[in-house]
């Protein structure tokens, strides 16, 4: 298979096709000239998912195939997102968005080329794959079994078990990833199993549960695995660090490595997400790898803290311009509360209006929960009460008109793409028809099916077509009570020929799909936001975890202390020891604090000019509070 190989020369011109950029570093431009399989580990804020798309620039140009591409896979929408948007600003660029290219996560390619196809295949209609979608129904039904809602009423642990029923292996045995399911004799098996079965006929999923598709797929037709090599003879995989065992076998599985070219950019020291059944296995990175040691995203100081946390591989090293030095927070058992409002102080002493205006400023924690007999902070909750009142929680999006008809949920990383906005449509319609018992739409599963299965029944699509088009180009339907009221009167002429007979505009307007949406109260709205004021000024401070935050980029990142409950060790109390040189890194046999350490490594690592981290007064030594000071470190105690 011939590919294009990138040359010096062709460096020199990423002047002209990412100007805002540069490539004139020898990590960087190795990872650049590199034509064979090869890892790159990568360290935060190295721009790495920038010079993935830039090597896919340069390589696109010189793309000599018709039918054969390019596949590029991600662990998250929000890779595949930046990779797509990037790609799109050019001509070029362009052309690896469609056929014969691939551009998506991990589980869309199992998705599009193995799961659907077969599901298709034998009879099985897919309605919907998301996770928290059958977990709310798989826990409704098991609530119609006495004996499951005894169980689960006396254990804790079941419900999970119930909510995370999933096909696992190609002969599709039934497991949990909430837990361990009882023996088959237990009388409660066979009724978890009936569970599973109920909701498939439905065509409710699990996430996992396409992987299980994928396996059996792949025994079927072993030779699948010829063809897609010769599909893609070049394969990229983007944010490898989080890819689990079961994903990076089913990989080795779809590719074969003698024919295929694969290139896995990641940062090995963010493997924070991975499940941990066969994570010994993982082969991320493969040494000789390649690295790229040098953060464009902070400078010196904020490198120094993070590499004071990293496990593994070449120090990180910042090259922007040190703003502030990092700070340490100190605050007594009783001011756990007031950490946020003292770090949102902090931010507004050091920053101008200017350069706060459109910058992220963010306090995380590892931690979500937790109720360990320990002094506080334990977990996020310690230092933001309100973090328990999730809006979100009020089911999936995928099952509510108006959230579908809303911006979309991936707005705060990025324009969505009109790809996810029709989806998003089409499924609210749907979700619309079955409100109103439309027969147009019985055992219609998915909202890609709808107009195929319109024009099937030999009905003119053609209003509805205008109809979707209209509501995908256009917003604001749900952004007030008014424009919801508005909306039944709009689409009502387009769906009347699939309503009931006899269905007027009222009754229309009075399907419980446009009920208006649950109220949040105001205090649950700022679930996630903390207004600081001080001085005449404000500052509004993003609350999440590390896991939550994970990819962005913020001006300001407090990372709090908390409660390994299985380790049995604050974080940053056994951190700021090997910080101030107290102490030396976890060695291996120590996982969970080694675990520990990758999450403060994520978090620390977010920030462009000011790193704070809080910790418990009481658990942090004078002497290492004095060899900090001595470091460069500032520090302030909570009046």
């Amino acid at each position: 298979m011939t590919l294009p190989i990138i040359t010096a020369a062709d460096i020199a011109e990423l002047a002209h096709l990412a100007p805002d950029l540069r490539f004139d570093d020898v990590e960087r431009q190795a990872v650049l000239l590199e034509n064979r399989t090869r890892d790159v580990n990568a360290a935060p804020g190295s721009g790495k998912t920038t010079l993935l798309t830039s090597k896919l620039l340069l390589m696109v140009r010189r793309w000599p195939h018709v039918r054969r591409g390019i596949c590029v896979l991600s662990h998250t929408n929000v890779a595949r997102e930046e990779v797509q948007r990037r790609l799109g600003s050019s001509v070029d660029g362009s052309r690896l968005l469609g056929y014969p290219h691939f551009i998506g996560t991990i589980h869309a390619f199992v998705n599009q080329f193995l799961a659907l196809p077969y599901m298709r295949s034998t009879g099985l209609a897919v309605d919907v794959i998301d996770n928290d979608v059958f977990a709310r129904r798989a826990y409704s039904m098991a609530l119609r079994n006495g004996k499951l809602r005894v169980w689960m009423e006396m254990n804790g642990r079941v419900r999970p078990m119930v909510e995370g029923l999933v096909y696992t292996g190609p002969k599709l045995h039934v497991a949990s990833e909430g837990g361990e399911l009882p023996g088959p004799d237990a009388p409660t098996h066979a009724v978890l199993l009936g569970i599973k079965r109920e909701l498939t006929a439905q065509g409710v999923f699990r996430f996992a549960d396409m992987f299980a598709f994928a396996e059996k797929v792949l025994q079927l037709h072993p030779q699948l695995k010829d063809r897609l090599s010769r599909r893609f003879p070049l394969v990229f995989v983007d944010e490898m660090q989080d890819t689990s065992w079961a994903q990076e076998v089913l990989l080795q599985r779809l590719f074969d490595e003698q024919r295929v070219v694969f290139q896995r950019f990641g940062d090995i020291n963010q493997r924070i997400v991975v499940d941990s059944e066969g994570a010994e296995k993982l082969t991320f990175p493969l040494e000789p790898s390649l690295p790229i040691s040098t953060s464009v995203r902070f400078g010196p100081a904020i490198a120094r803290a993070v590499a004071g946390v990293q496990l593994e591989g070449k120090a990180v090293q910042g090259v922007r311009e040190d703003k502030h030095p990092p700070l340490l927070l100190l605050y007594s058992t009783e001011q756990v509360t007031d950490v946020i409002s003292a770090f949102g102080r902090a931010v507004i002493k050091r920053f101008t209006e200017l350069e706060l205006r459109g910058q992220k400023v963010t306090a995380l924690s590892t931690r979500r929960d937790g109720d360990a007999a320990e002094s506080p902070g334990r977990s996020l909750l310690d230092y933001w009460p309100p973090y328990a009142a999730d809006p979100g929680s009020a089911g999936s999006r995928s099952e509510r008109f108006w959230a579908l008809l809303a911006d979309a949920p991936t707005a705060h990383r990025g324009k969505a793409t009109l790809l996810d906005r029709s989806g998003d449509v089409r499924r609210a319609i749907l979700l619309l028809l079955r409100s109103a018992d439309s027969p147009f739409v019985a055992g219609v599963r998915d909202g890609q099916q709808l107009l195929r299965k319109l024009q099937a029944a030999g009905t003119d699509t053609t209003a509805v077509r205008r109809l979707l088009r209209d509501l995908v180009l256009s917003d604001g339907h749900a952004s007030s009570r008014e424009r919801r009221l508005a909306l039944p009167s709009l689409i009502y002429p387009a769906l009347l020929p699939l309503l009931p007979p006899g269905m007027t505009l009222e009754a229309f307007a009075g399907l419980s799909a446009f009920e208006e949406p649950e109220e949040v109260p105001a205090q649950d709205r700022k679930h996630s936001c903390c207004v600081v004021e001080h001085e005449g000024r404000a500052v509004d401070i993003d609350i999440g975890t590390v896991f939550s935050r994970k990819g962005e980029t913020h001006l300001a990142t407090l990372v709090m202390e908390s409660y390994g409950g299985q380790s049995r060790r604050f974080d940053l109390k056994e951190a700021l020891l090997v910080l101030s040189g107290h102490a030396k890194l976890p060695p291996k046999s120590r996982k969970l604090l080694q675990w520990q350490f990758r999450n403060l490594y994520v978090g620390m690592s977010r920030p462009t000019s000011l790193l704070c981290v809080a910790a418990n007064a009481e658990r942090v030594s004078q002497e290492c509070r004095a060899a900090l000071l001595a470091k460069g470190w500032e520090i302030d105690l909570l009046a």
